[in-house]
């Protein structure tokens, strides 16, 4: 009788550790998903030279783009 009652206690405890741990890791995942996102966007932007969001990449070439952000 005490036997199984320590073993329903230990195994409720090993439950609400790994729920605990759950919890608290997809809280620091969506934490760091946060944070990243708009570093990966510029970064795709940079690597691209179009837009992750709209994929538009303006219409022009390379040359175009300088030109405007020259201002010529």
């Amino acid at each position: 009788m005490v036997a199984s009652l320590v073993t329903g206690i230990v195994l409720v405890l090993v439950a609400l550790s790994y729920h605990a741990g759950r919890r608290a890791g997809f809280h620091s995942g969506r934490q760091v998903g946060r944070a990243e996102a708009p570093l990966l966007l510029r970064m795709r932007y940079q690597l691209d030279a179009r837009c992750p969001i709209c994929d538009d990449s303006g219409g022009s070439t390379d040359e175009e783009g300088e030109r405007e952000r020259c201002g010529t």
